[in-house]
């Protein structure tokens, strides 16, 4: 069985089309990625959006990371 705990995903960030690879820990309903050397932590709402649980994030960067997310559970047949 596929970890699906801890997996990559890679996202667009600050505006430019190159992507980001970042490593996501989803330990409970949070999910920890480590950006900049800081680990960060954001939460699905249920309702399509996302918001910031720890650590100094603007709202598009939580919603990219969201984003990347929940691709990354799409293709695993979520």
């Amino acid at each position: 069985m596929k970890d699906d705990r801890n997996f990559k995903i890679s996202v667009p960030l600050n505006g430019i089309d190159q992507t980001t690879q970042l490593k996501v820990h989803h330990k409970d309903e949070t999910f920890e990625v480590e950006l900049n050397g800081k680990i960060v932590a954001i939460l699905n709402n249920g309702d399509n959006s996302w918001s910031s649980v720890a650590g100094d994030l603007d709202q598009l960067t939580v919603n990219l990371i969201g984003d990347a997310i929940e691709q990354f559970y799409k293709g695993q047949g979520w």
